[in-house]
C-alpha cells in the first residue's frame, strides 16, 4: 500500500525501518506488520500466522498533517528517516511539514483515508519574536516595569508645562496640562495671605478648550503667590453678539462682598513670569498685561488682557461701556474713563522676559473673531459714553455653579444679556 506524502524528496529514497520507503513521487509504501514467530519448537516450520488486527488508534499526539497507514506497531513509533516524520501505533504517519491535505492520488488509489486535519498553528505575538526561546516570569516583569516607566515618562512629556511654547507664543489649540492637584484655599485665619481678595472675572463664550487650561493654572498661580481669590467665568447664554464689557458690568455686580478688588482677565492669556503682580491695587489701576509685555497689542493707550481695580475705583468709572458689540475698542473707551475719574495706571517694572512673559492660547485659524460693523457702529465705538456703565446694563442671570476644573475651584454665571436695538442695533448677528 502506497502514501502519498506532499513535498515529497525527490533522488532521495529513505526506508522506514521495517515498514517501507518514501519514492520519488512522495509515497510512502506501508506494510501491515505481523509479529514475530516464536522460536524453539511448538509450531515447527509453518507458515506464517495471520496478521494481528491493530489495537485501538491512539489518537493525534502531535500538530501537523498525517496520514493512516495500514497495520499498527503496539502503541510504539518509528521516526521516519529524513524528517519525515512518525509512524504511530495507531497506524497513523504523520510528516513534518506537509501542509493539510496534501496526499495526492496514489494515496486515494490504494485506498488510504488521510487523519484529521489538526487546527492551525497560532503564531507567537511579535513582541514574543524578538526574544528566543522561552521567557520566564522574572524577564515579563522587567518589561512591563519598563513599558511602564516609558509611557509615564511620555505623559509627563505630552504636557504642557508652566515655561513659554517653544518659539514664543502658543497659537495653537492649548495642550491640557499637567500640574500637581491644586492647592486649597487657605484657612480664613491664615495671616500670610493677606486681608484682600481678589475677584477674577472672565468673559466667556464656547471657548472650552482654554478654559480647561486656564482654571487650574490661574488657581495655582495665584495661590502660590498666597492671593486670595475666586474665579468666576461670566458665560454670556444669549442669542447676542458677544459684549465683553457689560460681562465684567455683571461679574462685577455678582462678585460678592467678599471680594475688595477685580482683574478683568482676558481667558487666552496666562501669565508665565512668577513676578508678575496680582496683589490689591490700592494706588490706583494695575496693567498687568502691559504693551512692553503683551505678545500682541504694544501700544500706550492700551489696558487690556489683565487689568486690575479696586472695587472702589471701578464705580467710580461707572464700569465700562456697554454699547460695544462684537470684538473690540471697549478698552480703549475704558482709558478714557480712567483717565476722566482722575486715575492713574500703573505697569509692571522689572520684568525681564518682554513678549515670552505671556502664553497666548488664541488660535486666528480655529476662533474667529466677531469683527463685523454694523450700521453707525464705526463711528460709535470712537466716542465716550457718558451715560451707559454699571448703572443701566441689563441682564438676567439664568444659573450659578460652582465646580472644580482639575481641582481648582469656580463660579460659572450663565448670563442673558438685553439690548435695546433702537439704541444699538448692531447688537445682532443682522
Amino acid at each position: 500500500m502506497w502514501t502519498q506524502l506532499a513535498g515529497g524528496n525527490p533522488g532521495r529514497i529513505p526506508r522506514l525501518r521495517g515498514r517501507g520507503s518514501v519514492c520519488d513521487r512522495g509515497c510512502a509504501e506501508v506494510s501491515p506488520r505481523f509479529p514475530e514467530e516464536p522460536r524453539g519448537g511448538g509450531g515447527g516450520t509453518g507458515s506464517p500466522r495471520p496478521p494481528v488486527p491493530p489495537p485501538p488508534r491512539l489518537g493525534r499526539k502531535r500538530a501537523g498533517p498525517c496520514f493512516r497507514g495500514s497495520g499498527g506497531s503496539g502503541g510504539r513509533s518509528q521516526r521516519v528517516p529524513g524528517g519525515y516524520g512518525r509512524i504511530w501505533g495507531s497506524g497513523c504517519y504523520r510528516v513534518a511539514g506537509v501542509a493539510p491535505g496534501g496526499f495526492g492520488g496514489c494515496c486515494r488509489r490504494a485506498g488510504v483515508a488521510p487523519c484529521a486535519d489538526p487546527a492551525p498553528s497560532r503564531r507567537s505575538p511579535p513582541l514574543l519574536r524578538l526574544f528566543p526561546g522561552r521567557l520566564s516570569a522574572f524577564p515579563l516583569f522587567l518589561l512591563a516595569l519598563l513599558l511602564g516607566f516609558a509611557s509615564l515618562l511620555w505623559l509627563q512629556l505630552s504636557c504642557s508645562g508652566e515655561g513659554p511654547a517653544p518659539g514664543g507664543q502658543h497659537r495653537g489649540v492649548p495642550r491640557q496640562p499637567c500640574p500637581p492637584p491644586a492647592p486649597l484655599q487657605p484657612p480664613e485665619e491664615e495671616p500670610s495671605w493677606g486681608p484682600h481678595r481678589l475677584a477674577l472675572l472672565v468673559p466667556f463664550r464656547e471657548r472650552f478648550e482654554e478654559l480647561l487650561a486656564f482654571v487650574p493654572y490661574m488657581h495655582r498661580f495665584l495661590s502660590k503667590k498666597r492671593i486670595r481669590h475666586r474665579i468666576f467665568i461670566l458665560n454670556q447664554v444669549d442669542h447676542f453678539r458677544f459684549n465683553r464689557a457689560s460681562l465684567i458690568n455683571v461679574g462685577f455686580l455678582e462678585s460678592g462682598n467678599d471680594t475688595d478688588y477685580i482683574a478683568m482677565h482676558d481667558v487666552d492669556l496666562l501669565p508665565l513670569n512668577e513676578h508678575l503682580d496680582y496683589s490689591f491695587p490700592e494706588a490706583g489701576p494695575f496693567h498687568v498685561a502691559s504693551p512692553e509685555l503683551h505678545p500682541l497689542y504694544h501700544y500706550k493707550t492700551y489696558v487690556g488682557g489683565i487689568l486690575l481695580l479696586t472695587k472702589q475705583h471701578y464705580e467710580l468709572c461707572n464700569g465700562m461701556s456697554n454699547r460695544f458689540w462684537g470684538w473690540g475698542r471697549e478698552d480703549d473707551e475704558f482709558y478714557r474713563r480712567i483717565k476722566g475719574a482722575g486715575l492713574q495706571v500703573r505697569r509692571p517694572s522689572g520684568i525681564t522676559t518682554g513678549y515670552e512673559t505671556f502664553q497666548h492660547l488664541h488660535d486666528p485659524a480655529w476662533r474667529k473673531r466677531d469683527q463685523k460693523r454694523i450700521a453707525a457702529q464705526k463711528q460709535e465705538q470712537f466716542k465716550v459714553d457718558r451715560e451707559g456703565g454699571l448703572n443701566n446694563v441689563r441682564y438676567r442671570i439664568e444659573s450659578r455653579t460652582d465646580l472644580s476644573v482639575a481641582g481648582a475651584p469656580c463660579t460659572v454665571l450663565n448670563i442673558l444679556l438685553d439690548c435695546d436695538t433702537n439704541e444699538t442695533p448692531w447688537c445682532t448677528f443682522g
